[in-house]
């Protein structure tokens, strides 16, 4: 059921500062009709907006560039690009060849309407749709990503997502990756709180790969217990192109993030790799589409929760196979684990298939820590706490391992289990 928009919000959403004027007008039209999503909306019922329709929230103004982030990603010169409540630092001086980079706002009208013209578009009269439409209406910073086609960028581009630094602070803002072809390149969002004040990020990261390229997108939400974020991300793939995505979310109050994957070229491949650890009163919702419109095209989905306290976990993952597109291969499963009775994870895998030559699989699994393992570790003189401490890290560092970098790797391994060691699931006897 949709919800209408808080008065709030209404004053708040004066038109895109980035958006070509047109597409801005008649997003912002189309969000006043749709309101906001509700629980009664299908893709919505398992993760309440009422925190934001709650918030009154506003853009921040005038922040400096000298607020730092809590956790430094083990990266020894990355390209950052700092967003701080949504407002972008500016791009910095040394980038590497074959990387171009410019704020959305100086963009040239093509970069411009290609990242508000996301593939696969959402449905303008959707209401699961409406926080792009959103995004669409009031974005006021962005930043555009261009690799030129053979160019191998080897320091990673890390967009620095740092919510919190004002009072009840709201962004909307959009970021667009170009890949040309056989180019490749790794983009990793850090994201943050700063502060304990409330805040809102509403994001949308557009990405298109020409022909044999690759991007590796990663995504790192790390903590603040009063952080809520809507974030989507789109990826277009052409011919023998690879999307290889990895979300590791730790932390916030409400956090939503999308994935809309259409592969649509001969030979393209695609990897989403996630894990959601949920605690105290959390709600970690991961929503994927995967759409396979070309023949011999293949994916891999593969994710993890762990959800303590009255910590929640959702995932949903669609999988929609086209009437062409034949011989595809195309793999699901969803593994969670439940520490606390009153921990809730919610698990929805779909596959739609129209096509008959196809190899497809799909599945999920609920539940606690095997008592056979714990009185195995215990027979080799484990102690109980040690013992769960050892089968909940395996069970995350499985997802850990299929990142294809060595120093973030470790570094992740060290944070999940300094959080495991912090929750009451960990020490349950």
């Amino acid at each position: 059921m949709r919800q209408g928009l808080p008065d709030w919000l209404k004053t708040a959403m004066p038109e895109s500062a980035v958006a070509p004027d047109s597409i801005a007008r008649t997003a912002r039209e189309q969000v006043e009709t749709l309101g906001l999503p509700g629980l009664r909306d299908e893709e919505w019922r398992w993760t309440n907006l009422r925190p934001i329709q709650r918030g009154n929230f506003a853009a921040a103004e005038g922040i400096g560039g000298d607020i730092e982030p809590a956790n430094r990603l083990p990266f020894e010169n990355p390209i950052r690009l700092r967003f701080i409540d949504g407002i972008f630092q500016g791009v910095p001086n040394d980038l590497p060849e074959g990387l171009t980079i410019v704020a959305l706002a100086d963009a040239d009208d093509s970069a411009r309407e290609a990242a508000f013209s996301p593939v696969p578009a959402p449905a303008v009269d959707n209401p699961n749709d409406v926080m792009v439409t959103l995004n669409t209406a009031m974005a006021r910073e962005g930043v555009v990503i261009d690799v030129a086609p053979n160019a191998v960028i080897d320091r990673p581009v890390v967009i620095e997502w740092l919510d919190g630094a004002t009072e009840s602070a709201m962004s909307h803002p959009r970021v667009l990756v170009r890949l040309g072809e056989s180019a490749t390149a790794t983009v990793v969002e850090h994201i943050e709180a700063v502060g304990d004040k409330p805040s809102w990020r509403n994001s949308v990261i557009v990405s298109t790969i020409a022909a044999n390229a690759a991007l590796t997108h990663i995504a790192l939400g790390l903590d603040g217990d009063e952080r809520l974020a809507t974030e989507r991300s789109f990826a277009e793939l052409a011919r023998d192109a690879r999307y290889h995505s990895y979300n590791v979310q730790l932390g916030g109050k409400v956090i939503r993030r999308e994935y809309d994957i259409h592969v649509g070229g001969s030979g393209a491949h695609t990897d989403l790799i996630g894990l959601m650890m949920p605690r105290d009163k959390q709600v970690l919702d991961t929503h994927t589409r995967i759409t396979h419109a070309a023949a011999d095209t293949t994916s891999n989905e593969h994710y993890r929760s762990i959800a303590d306290d009255a910590g929640r976990g959702v995932f949903k993952g669609r999988i929609l196979i086209e009437q062409d597109a034949q011989r595809i291969e195309a793999f699901q499963s969803s593994n969670n684990l439940i520490l606390s009775d009153n921990a809730e994870i919610d698990a929805k895998p779909e596959l739609e298939i129209y096509a008959d030559d196809v190899s497809c699989s799909h599945g999920a699994t609920i539940g606690r820590l095997d008592e056979e393992s714990l009185f195995y570790l215990r027979t080799r003189g484990i102690p109980m706490v040690e013992a769960r401490a050892l089968l909940i890290a395996g069970f995350a560092q499985e997802v850990i391992d299929e990142i294809p970098m060595d120093d973030l790797r470790e570094w992740l391994t060290e944070r999940v289990e300094a959080v495991l060691a912090n929750r009451t699931g960990m020490n349950a006897g």
